[in-house]
């Protein structure tokens, strides 16, 4: 069962319930929680969306009003929407060698959406996509 049709609107998942839906990817989440919390004092929220793209609950971070990005629970895995401002792109040019060849070039070819920055949506399922996304975070938040 897809998520928004376990959470709707009107039910709000618990926190160990969002972890558990991700099943093998409930390590992975529970690490970035805590890299979130202790790297950025960033404590999750729950939101509900009613976007086509990603409907359902999902969970933002934020520090000092600054989004680490936005998270989608997904079956074995979950997905990060981060977006890189123009202001972190020289910060994000020095990550790029410590990005995997897939991360790295999802950003160079991410398109400058709004004149806001890169919008990067990065599916988080393994130790080193989670290291993609704890460099970038980085990058972002410098």
């Amino acid at each position: 069962m897809q998520w928004h049709e376990l959470y709707p609107e009107g039910v709000i998942p618990e926190m160990d319930a969002v972890a558990d839906y991700m099943g093998a990817a409930k390590p992975l989440w529970l690490s970035f929680m805590e890299h979130a919390r202790e790297e950025y004092g960033a404590k999750p929220k729950l939101t509900y969306s009613g976007c086509s793209g990603k409907p359902g609950w999902n969970i933002k971070f934020q520090k000092s009003g600054k989004a680490l990005g936005t998270f989608y629970p997904e079956e074995g895995s979950f997905s990060a929407l981060v977006v890189v401002g123009n202001k972190q792109a020289s910060a994000m040019e020095d990550a790029l060698p410590r990005l995997s060849e897939e991360a790295a070039e999802m950003y160079r070819t991410a398109g400058d959406y709004m004149k806001m920055g890169k919008w990067l949506m990065l599916r988080v399922d393994s130790p080193g996509a989670l290291c993609d996304l704890e460099t970038i975070i980085a990058a972002k938040m410098a």
